[in-house]
């Protein structure tokens, strides 16, 4: 495509979307074979088409249209579901579509907004819950707090972060529960854990699970689900989730457009492409794009870039012979030169990590406050190949011909999984591998579509290889989150193969020279259980100064999201509107009437 044909490249945009609020999801196959046979048939057809109609009216009047919001994103719809806690084949994208979300945080403004609940009340060890009235499924049932007795039996079934600061809960009525706390805790941990979920679990449909193994619940693909958000499941194939609007969601008068598509692509460059065009897909909720390649994107193209408190990381396996020794994890991360990751990835919108310690980088300083210079940094932006030759050396192994050996002859080393489709992940990966490689390891690249990358860790099928080394989401603001989540890694089942250690006391070298005994598990639980950031910051020091030393994942990039956008015949949160930064736009801004068809 030339780069100068940007006047065309809009006309043919409005034409495109005129048909997608024709053709709807079944169209699309169709679509895919108009474009790909020229464009004179599918102009044509527009013509015939002309502007999106209207399909009824709001509850308050207002006119909803026929409209289709068409997302971009890497998955095939037909293998997953929409059992949110059975996350080997759950994909986010499609659960935001449907379950309504308890509260949400906003980055613009750094404060918490309530979603299904309409009030929450900490008091002491009290924590107070009270849903929306008009909190409705798009079956027409009614929610309420037995959708949520429910909920939060299967949350302690599955092991919830929420119940390791919970001793037991309340239903008081239809819209209200209380939850008794197990000691006092920071309110802005509930606050945080309570964004994690989702009105995502209908008594009806949930509590045959209740009786039975929580691995059977977590196996269960949800595949027709009742929906409390903003749209309702219609359709899912290979190509696509198909959903209609929710006129039972209770700001439904919000939602002015009638279908909402989120389209699978290959993976990140088939979405850059699309978005180039911007002539089929009206928003990418999460995709990395280089400078050159958003220098191409047409004026309608609106970036929002939000922290993504996350980024590629690698996990070890700590039943692997040679990383589930320290000294192997160590010398790996004086290796990697995480600065030459960044700058071959995008310089732009990712930074590395101060030190590798289990806490999001913008909040290090914050948190370890005087505490930051005893650190290990391992070297950001250097290879400190000296230090990783000692601490191999001090293991047992030694260099033969180039390339490290244990006593018995064996190399350290293995498949590097990564992900298909995820470019700046695979440029990293390759930036890693050359490194280690160069150093004397011996890695081959994997790249594996995203469920079986997961399906090797959560098999413990590997040594070493890629994954984000924080939760992710506002959550990840929070050190109690990252720390446990690197402990206990229920994503993987735990397949890194530390929830063990993390329950076993442990000696390591303390900050003071000396020694410190910590069972790093206990530690981590700790920093839920104070009141206050004063109260946890020592629990979080000695937690964090444990994981940079032991090192159960090693966090290298962090970054800021690219989430994407058209401004053409859909409006836009300003900067300053306080849903401008929640995650993700094209949802949320759905849920709050900010993002509404304008055509």
């Amino acid at each position: 495509m030339s780069a100068d044909d940007g006047s065309d490249r809009y006309d043919h945009a409005v034409s495109r979307r005129k048909i997608l609020s024709v053709a709807g999801a079944s169209g699309l196959a169709a679509l895919a074979g108009c474009s790909s046979g020229g464009d004179s048939g599918s102009n044509s057809t527009t013509e015939d088409s002309g502007s999106p109609g209207t399909s009824g009216t709001t509850g308050s009047g207002d006119t909803v249209h026929e409209a289709t919001y068409t997302n971009a994103y890497t998955g095939n719809p037909a293998d997953l579901h929409f059992n949110t806690s059975g996350i080997q084949n759950y994909r986010w994208p499609a659960g935001r579509s449907v379950f309504a979300p308890f509260m949400k945080y906003s980055f613009t403004t750094n404060e918490f907004i309530l979603g299904a609940l309409s009030d929450l009340t900490i008091d002491g060890q009290e924590v107070t819950l009270t849903f929306r009235d008009d909190l409705a499924w798009d079956n027409g049932d009614e929610w309420t707090t037995e959708d949520l007795d429910v909920q939060l039996q299967l949350a302690e079934k599955t092991g919830s972060s929420l119940w390791g600061y919970l001793d037991d809960y309340e239903i008081v009525d239809d819209k209200t529960a209380r939850l008794m706390l197990s000691g006092p805790t920071n309110s802005r941990i509930l606050k945080f854990e309570l964004t994690n979920f989702l009105v995502d679990t209908k008594a009806e449909t949930h509590e045959q699970f209740l009786d039975k193994d929580a691995s059977e619940f977590l196996r269960w693909a949800w595949e027709d689900p009742v929906a409390s958000g903003m749209w309702s499941f219609v359709n899912k194939d290979r190509q696509a989730f198909e959903f209609e609007r929710n006129s039972e969601f209770y700001n439904a008068d919000s939602v002015n457009f009638d279908r909402f598509m989120i389209e699978s692509f290959g993976g990140n460059t088939a979405q850059q492409q699309a978005l180039m065009s911007a002539d089929h897909v009206d928003g990418s909720p999460s995709l990395f794009c280089p400078p050159e390649i958003v220098d191409q994107f047409p004026d309608h193209v609106e970036q929002v870039n939000i922290p993504a408190k996350w980024g590629y990381g690698i996990v070890f396996n700590h039943n692997d012979e040679h990383f589930g020794k320290r000294n192997v994890r160590q010398a790996v991360a004086h290796v990697i030169n995480r600065q030459s990751l960044v700058e071959n990835a995008g310089p732009r919108s990712k930074f590395v990590t101060n030190t590798p310690c289990g806490i999001a980088p913008k909040d290090q300083e914050y948190w370890l406050d005087d505490m930051q210079d005893s650190f290990e940094t391992y070297g950001p932006e250097s290879q400190n190949t000296e230090e990783a030759t000692q601490l191999l050396e001090d293991a047992g192994y030694s260099k033969q011909g180039g390339t490290w050996k244990d006593d018995s002859g064996n190399t350290i080393g293995g498949d590097y999984f990564s992900p298909a489709g995820w470019t700046d992940w695979t440029t990293m990966t390759q930036t890693v591998v050359s490194q280690l490689n160069d150093f004397g390891f011996d890695f081959s690249i994997s790249t594996l579509p995203t469920n079986d990358w997961f399906s090797q860790y959560s098999d413990s099928n590997f040594a070493m290889g890629s994954l984000y080394w924080l939760p992710g989401g506002s959550r990840s603001s929070f050190p109690y989150f990252p720390l446990y989540y690197q402990l206990w890694e229920s994503e993987i089942g735990g397949g890194h193969n530390y929830r063990e250690p993390a329950q076993t006391e442990q000696t390591i070298p303390g900050p003071d020279g000396g020694e410190m005994t910590i069972t790093p598990l206990d530690e981590v639980e700790q920093i839920a259980q104070q009141p206050d950031d004063e109260s946890a910051r020592e629990y979080v020091q000695r937690a964090a100064w444990h994981n940079h030393i032991e090192l159960p994942f090693l966090g290298l990039v962090s970054k800021y999201e690219q989430s994407w956008t058209t401004d053409d015949e859909w409006t836009v949160a300003s900067e300053d509107n306080p849903n401008r930064k929640v995650k993700w736009p094209q949802f949320w801004w759905v849920h709050e009437g900010d993002l509404q068809y304008n055509g």
